[in-house]
C-alpha cells in the first residue's frame, strides 16, 4: 500500500514538471521545475501593455489636444479683436456683492432700467449715470488689482496724451455741461483731438480697465502706482488690454467721439488716490497749452479767472 502510494506521488510530481516545461500558447518563456523559475525569450523586446493602458492613454493625449486648441484659439480671438480695438457694450457701474446679493441684484436693475431714460436724453438718468460711474472710477484707481502696481514708482510729471500743442475745450472743474445744460464738476479736461488721433500713456504703468460706459464711452484706465492714476475717455478703438505694462507715451488707443459726446475730442482725466485732480498742473512746463474759444463758453467765468496759473 504504501508503495503504491508513493509510486503515485512520483508520478503526479513528473507531471507537473512535463506541464511546467511545455510552452504555453504565445508564450516565449520557459519554466523550469516546480519552483516556477523561468528564463525570458531574449529575443522579446518588451511586454505589450494591456488594452486597457493604451485606450486610458490615448483619451488623455486627446484631451491635452482639444485644451491645446482651446486656449488657442481663445488667445487667437483676444489678439484679434485687439488689433481692432473691439469692446464690449456698456457695462453696468454696480458691482455684484456676495454678501448682499438681492441688494445688489436690486441696485443693478434699477440701473439697467435708467438706460431707457438715458437713450430718451433724460438729465436726470444723465446726471445719476455719470455719478455711478464717478464711484465706479473710484474703485478702479484705488483697488490694486494687478500685482505691477505696487512696484511702480509715482510719477511727478506727466506726458501730453496727444501729439503736439495741447488745445483745452473744456476746463477742469465747475462747467456747464454741453449736453445736460446743467453745471456740473468736470473731472478732467477735454482736449481738441481729430477722430483716429493716436492717445497715448502719459507715463509708464499698468492698464487696470478698459472697456465702455455709456457717459465716458470707449476708456481705458492706467494706474501709475499706487497714488497716480489716468483715464482716456470718448476713444474709438482701444488697442491695449486689461493688466498689460504700458510705458509713457504708448499708444493705447485712437480718439472719438463715443458716450456722452457732441464731437470727437479727449477726455484726459488725472486722480490722486482716487481723487480728481487738475492734469494741466502735472504736465511738464515744457508741453505747450492753449484754450479754445469754445473753452470760454462752456467753461464760463471760472476757466477765464484761473486758466492763466496752467497755461
Amino acid at each position: 500500500m504504501w508503495a503504491l502510494l508513493a509510486t503515485a506521488s512520483a508520478l503526479l510530481s513528473k507531471g507537473r514538471e512535463t506541464d511546467m516545461n511545455q510552452k504555453q500558447p504565445g508564450k516565449t518563456d520557459t519554466y523550469y521545475g516546480s519552483s516556477a523559475f523561468y528564463v525570458p525569450d531574449r529575443h522579446k523586446t518588451q511586454h505589450k501593455s494591456p488594452p486597457r493602458t493604451h485606450r486610458h492613454r490615448k483619451g488623455c493625449l486627446t484631451v491635452v489636444l482639444v485644451l491645446i486648441l482651446a486656449i488657442g484659439s481663445l488667445m487667437w480671438y483676444r489678439s484679434q479683436a485687439a488689433a481692432r480695438g473691439d469692446v464690449t457694450p456698456p457695462m453696468l457701474n454696480t458691482p455684484f456683492s456676495i454678501q448682499h446679493p438681492i441688494a445688489s441684484i436690486r441696485a443693478r436693475d434699477a440701473e439697467q432700467a435708467t438706460w431707457n431714460a438715458i437713450s430718451a436724453q433724460d438729465p436726470v438718468a444723465m446726471e445719476q449715470e455719470l455719478t455711478l460711474e464717478d464711484t465706479f472710477f473710484l474703485r478702479a484707481t484705488t483697488r490694486a488689482r494687478e500685482w505691477q502696481v505696487l512696484l511702480l514708482p509715482t510719477p511727478q510729471q506727466l506726458a501730453p496724451p496727444l501729439i503736439g500743442a495741447l488745445v483745452v475745450t473744456s476746463p477742469f472743474g465747475m462747467r456747464v455741461h454741453p449736453i445736460t445744460g446743467e453745471k456740473t464738476e468736470h473731472h478732467g479736461v477735454d482736449l481738441v483731438a481729430a477722430a483716429g488721433t493716436p492717445v497715448m500713456a502719459a507715463a509708464r504703468g499698468v492698464v487696470v480697465w478698459r472697456g465702455n460706459k455709456l457717459g465716458y464711452g470707449n476708456c481705458v484706465v492706467v494706474r501709475h502706482g499706487t497714488h497716480l492714476s489716468t483715464i482716456y475717455g470718448h476713444l474709438t478703438r482701444i488697442d491695449v488690454r486689461t493688466g498689460q505694462l504700458v510705458g509713457r507715451g504708448q499708444v493705447l488707443g485712437v480718439s472719438g467721439s463715443t458716450g456722452f459726446s457732441t464731437g470727437p475730442h479727449l477726455h484726459f482725466e488725472v486722480r490722486r488716490d482716487g481723487t480728481p485732480v487738475n492734469p494741466l498742473s502735472l504736465l511738464a512746463p515744457s508741453v505747450s497749452v492753449r484754450s479754445s474759444d469754445q473753452c470760454y463758453t462752456s467753461g464760463g467765468a471760472l476757466w477765464n479767472q484761473y486758466r492763466d496759473r496752467y497755461i
